[in-house]
């Protein structure tokens, strides 16, 4: 008699999704609800006013930048300040549409394995030699 290991501890059979031990851990996870949060947040109204308010700002740090081209040390400083804001703004809109993706992959695969375990095995079958 064989001893069956978690999938989790072992890694997915190809094509499933990743199991969260495996995942990249350079990246945040967030709960299911946060990323339900994020996914309907990302493309709102609300996200796209707090997108044009953050490149108001944005372009405020990189005038006042221009502004102190006489004065070596202020501009250096503001420059520092203006590309570290840049930064991180595109680093969260790069991760928002990377939790987004993730989230629409991980419905997306809960759709098609729903779909799966409704379809009779004949069926399945059926399918495959399509």
């Amino acid at each position: 008699m064989a001893i069956e290991t978690p999938e989790f501890e072992t890694g997915p059979v190809a094509g499933l999704q990743i199991p969260i031990k495996m995942r990249d851990p350079r990246f945040l996870q967030l709960t299911a609800q946060e990323k339900i949060v994020i996914a309907q947040w990302y493309g709102s109204p609300a996200y796209l006013v707090w997108q044009k308010l953050s490149e108001g700002e944005l372009e405020k740090l990189e005038t006042t930048h221009f502004n102190h081209w006489k004065e070596e040390e202020a501009f250096q400083r503001t420059g520092l300040i203006a590309v570290s804001a840049r930064l991180y703004f595109e680093k969260i809109q790069q991760e928002c549409q990377r939790q987004v993706e993730e989230f629409s992959g991980e419905v997306e695969f809960a759709k098609q394995k729903k779909e799966l375990l409704q379809t009779s095995l004949e069926d399945q079958v059926k399918k495959e030699f399509k």
